[in-house]
């Protein structure tokens, strides 16, 4: 089910519409952006960066052992 949803993020309003469990899942992040100081902002956009690396890395290391599994 979509929800939709207004938020002010560095002055500007938006409206979004998206499903209910996606919502949920970034429900935190969207908290945290709505007033954030230039710090904040910061230290948000690195801490999601670290995380995508990680997670990254480690599919590239599932996918290179099957890949020498497979072969």
């Amino acid at each position: 089910m979509k929800k939709k949803i207004s938020l002010w993020v560095m002055g500007e309003k938006f409206e979004l519409e998206m499903e209910e469990e996606f919502l949920e899942f970034v429900k935190e992040d969207l908290i945290k952006i709505q007033n954030p100081t230039p710090r904040d902002l910061l230290f948000f956009v690195l801490e999601k960066n670290k995380k995508d690396f990680e997670t990254e890395k480690k599919l590239k290391s599932i996918l290179e052992k099957l890949e020498k599994e497979l072969n």
